[in-house]
């Protein structure tokens, strides 16, 4: 992955450790990139959602909200990987969305 891409990503992880509230606007980005068959994208998305899911930034609900936003899907297709580090990020993601969306059901 080139420098740039990967320093805008960055920012954007700054800007929602800094303000919350801006994780609706972002982690949409985010996840539209999962398809991108560069690996270490993808394990910095991988990466990202682990740390959105068990920030203490987030309530709950707020957590809720985002997990609805399709990341099962991204999950699913960063997994389809076969890539190790890929695959236990996406297992402990999972670990940590499962009773947002058992709740949301």
């Amino acid at each position: 992955m080139t420098s740039e891409p990967l320093a805008q990503l960055k920012q954007a992880e700054q800007l929602v450790l800094q303000d919350s509230s801006l994780y609706p606007t972002i982690l949409p980005h985010v996840l539209a990139l999962t398809p991108q068959p560069d690996r270490s994208l993808r394990r910095w998305i991988a990466n990202f959602l682990n740390q959105t899911f068990a920030s203490k930034a987030l309530d709950a609900q707020g957590k809720e909200d985002l997990s609805i936003l399709g990341v099962l899907e991204a999950l699913n297709t960063l997994i389809d990987d076969g890539d190790y580090v890929l695959v236990k990020s996406c297992v402990l993601c999972s670990s940590l969305i499962y009773p947002l969306l058992f709740r949301r059901m």
